[in-house]
């Protein structure tokens, strides 16, 4: 057997999701564990974050961040993991888009800590925490805008299957090919190629199970979003909420994309799109508003109050 490959796993602001997402490779663990070294892995292993800082840069072969960068130890720990490690994986939606908590740029961090903690009827006194806690950013910003990446695993949270076949194919020493097609390319519904006649809530009547669901009326993001899934929901029946975002290059605006896929779907008037879909924001940039262009607006405008 070959020598262990060392390893650090970094976790920033998330669910923790992805990583539980690794453990559910589970018998494979019993081949993927052997291959590792673990170096650092803070919600694992008993590693404190003055261990990582010791290591030799590049002396790491691959690292992962899970989550996005929203205080200044998630900055730090994303830059140390790129010092640290030869081969750096974002990993997860949040990680290459800003996933769901990304859409707290929607508001300034006042009116989040008003939701969080102010106004909360589950805290006591009202009061934002403070003591022995690391401060937190103003605005989520893309963590590829932070360091560079050299290997994105999208997911909310990424398949056992697509991180064990990454994880084994990187620990070989093997480039990583990933597949390019969109989720229809998986989908087993028929399609007819017909408009849209009314969008539909995703609990509104009941959907035919053979055929496509978007040319039912439910908004499906399908076909613009990178298929690494292999269409898991929409072949049991759930529409696609987008979040292994775009094909590559993934960094494109994936919003943008699926509205215009809306748009040359149904030929309805606008005003009739707008009342239909009455949470554009939830249904098109519900996992990758930070790397959008308009997502690029609102981080410039935060960055025009500090100077």
């Amino acid at each position: 057997m070959a020598d262990p490959v060392s390893i650090a796993l970094g976790q920033g602001s998330s669910c923790w999701g992805c990583f539980q997402s690794l453990i559910d490779i589970h018998l494979r663990l019993a081949e993927v564990l052997p291959l590792l070294d673990i170096k650092y892995w803070q919600a694992v292993v008993d590693f404190k974050l003055h261990h990582l800082e010791s290591y030799e840069d590049k002396s790491i072969v691959v690292g992962l961040y899970e989550g996005m960068a929203r205080t200044e130890e998630d900055v730090h720990l994303l830059k140390l993991l790129r010092d640290k490690c030869q081969i750096l994986i974002s990993f997860g939606s949040c990680s290459c888009f800003g996933g769901i908590p990304g859409m707290a740029n929607f508001y300034d961090i006042e009116e989040c800590y008003d939701v969080k903690f102010r106004q909360n009827k589950t805290f006591n006194d009202g009061k934002v925490p403070s003591e022995n806690l690391p401060p937190i950013e103003p605005v989520v910003k893309p963590n590829n805008s932070i360091v560079e990446f050299d290997v994105y695993l999208p997911g909310c949270p990424p398949t056992p299957d697509l991180i064990y076949t990454a994880l084994t194919t990187l620990l070989s020493g093997k480039e990583l090919e990933l597949s390019p097609h969109t989720v229809c390319h998986y989908c087993e519904r028929e399609k007819k190629e017909t408009p849209i006649e009314k969008i539909l809530k995703p609990y509104t009547g009941h959907a035919d199970p053979d055929r496509c669901l978007l040319e039912q009326g439910y908004i499906c993001l399908g076909s613009s979003t990178w298929g690494l899934c292999e269409g898991q929901c929409v072949n049991k029946g759930t529409t696609c909420r987008g979040c292994f975002g775009p094909c590559p290059p993934i960094m494109k605006d994936h919003g943008a994309a699926s509205i215009s896929m809306l748009g040359s779907c149904a030929p309805n008037e606008p005003s009739e799109l707008i009342e239909q879909v009455q949470d554009p924001a939830g249904y098109f940039w519900r996992f990758n508003y930070v790397t959008s262009h308009l997502g690029s607006m609102r981080i410039k405008r935060e960055e025009a109050k500090e100077k």
